[in-house]
């Protein structure tokens, strides 16, 4: 079971520091960042390398194909790098402070030129209950513009997440989040998702439902790419394995 929520908190964005070296890899129907589609409604590919330290320090790097309609005049790869520091500081209790860094090589906003590249720094405080489940909340603030939005800077995105046993290598997964994009209210939105995951011998199969609301016509126009929604609400089926 340990396995399975260490697995599905690094897909959530919260690294491990239970182990030195460690790589993943995945494949999802559907890749979707705090609710909206980078893949436009299509499959991608994604995986990445972790390094941790048992000072509690970590750096890695993470992976993903992006269409390149979404993320236009680029080469259809987001690549992140990030680091940190996580410790337990009491029964379970974890503190994660750190950085995050989202890169989308040659890609920029078609009408402004602006590169879609942000910066965020980040805070989280995790609980792993053991059998009872691992619950986290986050906050990330955008120290750069984001992701291409003029005059973005100081936006702020705030999650919760929760890993809960329910029979033997299954869970119950759970994710909300709030983002307020500075200056610019009119994209403001919640996200939700929550489904199952199953450890099938060290391949973590989850199914989920997202969904997304109190969505302003502004943001709704601005996910939408010829034609197609990017907040549709749907179903996304993955298979992900972390690899020690």
């Amino acid at each position: 079971m340990k396995k399975v929520l260490l697995a599905l908190f690094a897909i959530a964005g919260f690294s491990s520091a239970h182990a030195q070296l460690t790589g993943n890899l995945g494949l999802t129907s559907d890749y979707r960042f705090r609710g909206i589609s980078q893949t436009q409604n299509a499959p991608a590919i994604q995986g990445g390398i972790d390094y941790a330290h048992s000072s509690g320090l970590y750096i890695g790097n993470w992976n993903s194909s992006v269409s390149s309609q979404v993320y236009t005049n680029g080469s259809g790869v987001e690549s992140d790098i990030y680091g940190g520091f996580k410790k337990d500081v009491y029964k379970g209790l974890t503190i994660d402070l750190g950085t995050y860094n989202y890169f989308y090589p040659r890609a920029n906003v078609a009408t402004t030129g602006k590169e879609f590249t942000t910066n965020e720094l980040y805070a989280g405080v995790g609980y792993d209950a053991n059998r009872f489940g691992a619950y986290t909340v986050k906050y990330s603030h955008a120290v750069s513009d984001y992701f291409g939005v003029s005059n973005s800077t100081g936006t702020q995105y705030f999650q919760a997440d929760a890993v809960v046993p329910v029979v033997n290598k299954l869970s119950f997964v759970a994710h909300a989040g709030r983002t307020d994009v500075a200056n610019n209210a009119q994209l403001n939105y919640n996200d939700f998702n929550a489904g199952l995951a199953y450890d099938l011998k060290g391949w973590i199969v989850s199914a989920k439902y997202y969904w997304n609301t109190s969505m302003a016509s502004g943001f709704a126009t601005a996910n939408t790419v010829n034609g197609q929604g990017l907040t549709n609400s749907t179903a996304v089926v993955a298979v992900t394995r972390t690899f020690n």
